[in-house]
């Protein structure tokens, strides 16, 4: 999308329009939703990542990448995520290698829900039909699949990354040069996976594929920093577990997911308006059209 071509009365107005189909798509409950999916689909989904990185490389090496996320959630959810993780890495080599294929096809139809879930939304914010049933749900374990095998690359790049690094004398340099790739692996396993639902998530028979796009600029950016300012105020200020006992941290989790849904849908719907907007205004021609 060819933003630059917007100017200051283009972007108030698709401002203006992606607020007003917050109401319009019903985003917000749509985003509970999802999100209640999203939880249902979360362990499944690691399950599967966990089972990929079984056969190729070691399990474990998950736990430790996960500290990463530590500050991007509340220390609540960290520890439920992280116990469960934990738990999987512990199975037996069988579960974990070539012989937990079925277990693997299993998990992955499982967290096809939280995608499922997802792509509904999407088509809502596209004010696009759903597809029908089975190709919905192949659509969905398609994708999800696809996910996955991205959290798959980022976690090796991860793991190989450092290890080559090992061999280079680069002290200090060395050091800061993991924790910069760390966190470059990171953006851009975010981007790529926001941008592979904006793609291939809408039931749109024709749609450009950018790994950037305003949308997902918007999306990572404000789920970076709401993930921080949640989980600072779950730590500090939040009474969870008073309010709602032993299942207050699955209550921060549930919101930290709705906030999550939200914004991704969001930057789709700021990706849809942006669209629109163009079209009116400056109207592409057949032979412009880039696929």
């Amino acid at each position: 999308m060819q933003i630059s071509r917007l100017g200051f009365r283009g972007y108030w107005d698709v401002f203006k329009s992606s607020v007003t189909q917050i109401g319009e798509s019903n985003l917000a409950l749509v985003s509970a939703g999802v999100a209640f999916f999203s939880m249902l689909s979360l362990f499944p989904a690691l399950a599967a990542l966990i089972a990929m990185a079984g056969i190729i490389a070691d399990p474990a090496e998950v736990v430790a990448q996960l500290e990463d996320l530590r500050e991007l959630m509340p220390a609540d959810v960290f520890e439920i995520i992280h116990q469960q993780v934990v738990s999987l890495v512990s199975a037996s080599s069988d579960t974990l290698g070539w012989a937990g294929v079925v277990s693997l096809f299993l998990a992955l139809w499982s967290a096809r829900a939280g995608v499922g879930a997802m792509i509904i939304g999407l088509n809502s914010v596209y004010f696009q039909p759903n597809r029908n049933t089975a190709w919905h749900y192949l659509r969905a374990l398609m994708l999800t699949a696809a996910l996955v095998g991205v959290g798959l690359v980022a976690l090796i790049s991860l793991v190989v990354i450092p290890v080559l690094l090992a061999f280079f004398p680069l002290g200090l340099i060395g050091t800061l040069l993991i924790d910069g790739l760390r966190w470059i692996v990171a953006i851009v396993v975010l981007f790529a996976g926001v941008g592979l639902l904006y793609r291939y998530g809408p039931n749109r028979k024709v749609a450009r594929f950018r790994w950037l796009s305003a949308g997902a600029i918007v999306a990572v950016a404000l789920w970076v920093i709401l993930s921080l300012g949640f989980s600072y105020y779950v730590t500090n200020f939040g009474n969870y577990n008073q309010v709602y006992g032993s299942i207050g941290a699955v209550v921060a989790m549930l919101i930290w997911l709705w906030i999550t849904s939200f914004l991704v849908l969001y930057g789709a719907a700021l990706n849809a308006q942006i669209e629109a907007w163009l079209k009116e205004n400056h109207p592409v021609t057949p032979l412009q059209e880039t696929f």
